[in-house]
């Protein structure tokens, strides 16, 4: 092992800015979201309906996720660096307290955000036989059944 560790704040803050800037443009995945398909109204066209907007509500689901992680990262990230800067013995628990921080932040923004978008996608059916509940058949692209 090294006989000493060395570290760079502003490596750090460098490497934060990079990953901040990930998913700084998100106009295409916010344009995505406002298409939906429209094949037809007989059974095999539906069907396609659902896996097409199945498919388009993932993709953005899984940008704006990458958002989250990357945004709070950058945050953190750029919070340890200042903490690295000022650090003596005492600091590295308030630098290790961060970084748990920092995981806890990334998976509540996922979780909020998990249940934000599976609440408002409903772009498949206005059918009034389907119950909110029964997310089988809602229509909303997540979790359907999914008929061959």
């Amino acid at each position: 092992m090294a006989e000493s560790t060395a570290f760079s704040p502003e490596d750090i803050k460098n490497a934060a800015n990079a990953i901040g800037k990930l998913t700084e443009d998100m106009a295409a995945f916010q344009e995505l979201k406002a298409h939906w398909p429209n094949a037809g109204q007989f059974e095999t066209a539906q069907w396609l309906e659902r896996i097409v907007d199945d498919r388009r509500n993932g993709l953005v689901a899984h940008a704006e996720r990458l958002k989250n992680i990357f945004d709070n990262m950058k945050t953190d990230l750029t919070a340890i660096a200042n903490d690295f800067e000022n650090a003596d013995g005492e600091n590295a628990d308030k630098i290790k307290a961060e970084i748990d921080d920092m995981r806890g932040h990334i998976d509540t923004a996922i979780s909020s955000l998990d249940k934000g978008t599976e609440d408002e996608q409903h772009n498949f059916t206005e059918d009034p036989n389907v119950k909110p509940d029964d997310n089988s058949s809602d229509g909303d692209g997540y979790n359907d059944t999914l008929p061959a």
